[in-house]
This record gives C-alpha cells, sequence and structure tokens, in this order.
C-alpha cells in the first residue's frame, strides 16, 4: 500500500504546472503545517519549503503534534527536497500558545507559481491548553477561531485563487474562517478541505452556516473516525478513506493509504466508530451547555494538577502526578461528577454493543 511519502517520491519532479493540484496534495500541505516553522521566519519574512532542509539535516525538526515524529519527518523531508513542494513560497507563518487563556493556534500560507495560495491551519498540538480549547467547541466559540478568521481576512484577496484546510481542530478553524469571512474574500476561494474534523455545535453556532460554503467543501475521514464526527457537518463531498493502521490511529493522515495517486476510499465508516459517535453524541447532547463549561474546566484542572503541560508529559509525572489528579477529581464539582458517571454508563453500553455485534458477525 502506498501513503503520502510514496506520491512525494511519485509526483516528486512535477512542478504543479505540469500536474495541476489535487487532493492528495492538500492533505500534505495540511499535514506539514504541523512543523514547526519558527526557526526558519526568524529573520525573514517568507521562505521556501526546501529550505526547511537546514533544520532536518540538523535533527532540529520539532512536530507538534502526538505521535512518532518519524514518518513526520519522513514526509517533510520528501517534500522538501522535491521540485513539486519544494519550491512552494511559505508566509505568514502564525504560531500562538498562551496556556492561561487556553488559545493555541498555528497557520501558514503555502503560494505556488501555478497562481494558487493554500492557508493551512494546524490541528491540535501535544498541549493541554490545545486539546482543552479542543472540547470548548463544544460549549462557545473559541479564541483560535477568531484568531483563524482575522488570518484568512488579512491574507486573501478575491483576485487571487485561495484554498484553504487544516486536519482535527484545524479542520474546524479552516471551516469556521471560510464561513465567516466577508463575502467578497469567499469569491476568491476555490476549494476547503476538511481532514477529519469537528463541526459546529449546534448549541453554539447554527449548522446550517455551512450552506454558504458547502459546494467548494472536500470532507475526508478515514475509515475509523471519532474526531471527525463530533457535531458531523453535513458536506456532500465526504471521501471516507483508507488508513494502514487500525482504530484511533487512523486519524493521523501519514496512515492514509493513496492508490494510483488518489486517496483510496470505502465504502463507509468503521461499525465501532459508529457506536463511539453515537454514545458520544447522546452523552453531549444530554449535558446542559453551562455544565459543560463547568466539566471540562474541571477535567483539565485536573489533568494540569499533575505538573504536565502536555498529554505526553502527564506519564512524566509518576505516582505523585497521578495521585495528585485523583484528589483534584476527588474534589471537583458534582456536576462533573455526575457527567463523569453517565459516560461511563454509555461507555459500558456501547463496549456490550460492540461485543454483540463482533459476535453476530
Amino acid at each position: 500500500m502506498d501513503g503520502l511519502y510514496d506520491y512525494i517520491l511519485w509526483l516528486g519532479d512535477y512542478p504543479f504546472t505540469a500536474v495541476p493540484f489535487q487532493e492528495v496534495d492538500a492533505v500534505i500541505l495540511c499535514l506539514l503545517v504541523y512543523c514547526d516553522f519558527t526557526p526558519l521566519f526568524e529573520q525573514a519574512d517568507g521562505v521556501y519549503l526546501r529550505d526547511s532542509q537546514k533544520m532536518i539535516d540538523a535533527g532540529e525538526v520539532r512536530v507538534q503534534r502526538i505521535g512518532k515524529p518519524e514518518p513526520f519527518i519522513q514526509i517533510l523531508k520528501a517534500a522538501a527536497s522535491s521540485r513539486r513542494f519544494g519550491e512552494l513560497y511559505l508566509s505568514g507563518y502564525v504560531d500562538i500558545m498562551l496556556s492561561e487563556n487556553t488559545i493555541q493556534f498555528s497557520a501558514v500560507s503555502y503560494h505556488c507559481d501555478a497562481g494558487w495560495s493554500f492557508i493551512a491551519y494546524r490541528g491540535t498540538d501535544c498541549t493541554l491548553a490545545g486539546w482543552k480549547e479542543d472540547f470548548m467547541i463544544s460549549y462557545k466559540r473559541t479564541h483560535a477561531q477568531e484568531l483563524a478568521r482575522q488570518y484568512a481576512e488579512n491574507r486573501i484577496d478575491s483576485d487571487h485563487v485561495w484554498y484553504i484546510g487544516g486536519h482535527s481542530k484545524g479542520a474546524n478553524l479552516a471551516l469556521y474562517a471560510a464561513c465567516t469571512i466577508k463575502q467578497e474574500q469567499l469569491s476568491g476561494v476555490k476549494g476547503i478541505f476538511l481532514l477529519d474534523g469537528p463541526g459546529f455545535c449546534p448549541d453554539v453556532m447554527d449548522p446550517g452556516i455551512i450552506n454558504r460554503i458547502e459546494s467548494r467543501v472536500t470532507r475526508i475521514i478515514p475509515g475509523f473516525s471519532v474526531i471527525g464526527r463530533l457535531f458531523e457537518p453535513k458536506i456532500k463531498c465526504t471521501h471516507i478513506v483508507r488508513s494502514a493502521v487500525s482504530g484511533f490511529n487512523q486519524h493521523d493522515p501519514a496512515t492514509w493509504v493513496i492508490d494510483h495517486g488518489k486517496l483510496a476510499t470505502l465504502s463507509q465508516t468503521d461499525s465501532s466508530s459508529d457506536l463511539i459517535k453515537t454514545m458520544l453524541d447522546n452523552w453531549i447532547g444530554k449535558i446542559p451547555r453551562e455544565d459543560r463549561d463547568v466539566f471540562i474546566n474541571d477535567v483539565f484542572d485536573a489533568l494540569g494538577s499533575s505538573g504536565a503541560e502536555t498529554l505526553e508529559g502527564l506519564s512524566d509525572h509518576g505516582h505523585k502526578g497521578y495521585e495528585a489528579m485523583i484528589n483534584r477529581f476527588k474534589e471537583s464539582s458534582e456536576v462533573t461528577k455526575r457527567i463523569l458517571m453517565d459516560l461511563s454508563r454509555q461507555a459500558l453500553q456501547v463496549i456490550i454493543k460492540a461485543l454483540f455485534h463482533r459476535n453476530e458477525s
């Protein structure tokens, strides 16, 4: 099975003027924004992707996402050394992390000599602040969403062809930006790519606003999709892609399968992820909007009490960190305790249904 790395090796010698921009290119650009380009932009307003070779050769690439960095670095290295991607000009790189205000936002603009530009929004990194902001979309509009709109409004002009995209939370930011920018700017947007990201909570924002842009949107989710089915946006052009791995790991675009230069598709989503989606929809739907605020603050206060600032760091603080989290949960509000208990019951029901389904099959 081929992947993004193989695609770059296959088409890397062909510029976009020879082989036009296509869906797999959008997936690669949305993935590459997980690279911390800060060192390249410290002394320049713009750089070429090939300039990232310096960081790669020096072993200084910082990958701002959960998971092993090696597959990502392999893809970045292949893209930077290729003619197709290496000659893309990058500008407007932004990377904001304010833990005290629960803001995690990053974006970059790619520019191609073929006459188009692409805004890519980074998804959630490994910080607790970033993940907390993900959950906040269930009860409010977030700072990152507003930053995404401002970024698009400051970059897009109607006299130029633009694409917008992102993965995970980045997809939600791309969706929000496209739905809220001025109409005259939207006229310059040719396509919007949403890679396994959540939609809008109907208690916070009318999902009908998507009708404004639906004809320009391509939504891509893996067979086992959970994040991308939260407040699932109703997009006609939705592709379900095959992954080389199983379960939640399919959320990583680096695992998606390429068949003859196209995304390898499936006819339907995995039945286990369907059960999880149903559980989460029912669970969230039962929680009043004001209680979601209390619950999410309690949960992330407990996680932060361990001393960790990232999800990966939760295990680094050992028994004392675990003990601190448990004690904080014990002190949490009755709202949080009730919600956690309800989740436990619903999760048990999903497990039983999944086992029953497996036995029946």
